[in-house]
């Protein structure tokens, strides 16, 4: 299909991405200007780089994060599992950024928060930042990184939250 009008076929690559599998996330980094917190819900994300070890992230220049994270040079990718769900709609949407950063799973490392409790923390610096259409793709080399052993990982796919989980062989 040849890209004609622009939302419909945006339209169309929404609905074709949903089949896509992604780990769901929360990126989280701060404010330099206010040391506050900021961050976003993000699926996104994708490992680039075991040497040197880094992650890409992709944020939408006109996400209240944005600017901040540039500023900052610095991101977390805290992954989550299954038990984190309701921690995701504060950070989807910004009618609920007054429950962000509350609860006593979120801690600080140096200025960026991030969730004690969740499977995966991956601390980027900022090393390259790449414009494509309305989003930066920000390629952040990982500086630090915290994992508790946990294999489920929540996940978006079809429309939905679900588990990532391995695929176990049963015993016979």
């Amino acid at each position: 299909m040849q890209q004609t009008e622009n939302s419909a076929f945006a339209d169309q690559m929404k609905r074709v991405l949903r089949h896509l599998p992604a780990p769901v996330g929360i990126v989280t980094s701060y404010d330099p200007q206010t040391e506050e917190p900021v961050g976003l819900a993000m699926s996104a994300m994708m490992p680039v780089s075991l040497e040197p070890c880094a992650m890409a992230i992709a944020i939408n220049r006109s996400g209240s994060a944005h600017d901040a994270m540039i500023r900052a040079g610095r991101f977390c990718v805290n992954l989550l599992a299954s038990e984190h769900h309701a921690a995701l709609e504060p950070f989807a949407s910004y009618h609920g950024r007054d429950r962000r950063f509350v609860g006593p799973e979120w801690q600080r490392s140096g200025k960026v928060w991030y969730i004690d409790s969740a499977p995966a923390n991956l601390f980027c610096e900022i090393g390259e930042c790449l414009p494509f259409g309305t989003h930066d793709v920000l390629v952040g080399k990982v500086y630090d990184l915290r994992s508790n052993g946990g294999q489920e990982i929540l996940g978006w796919a079809n429309g939905s939250l679900g588990r990532l989980a391995p695929i176990t062989a049963k015993a016979a």
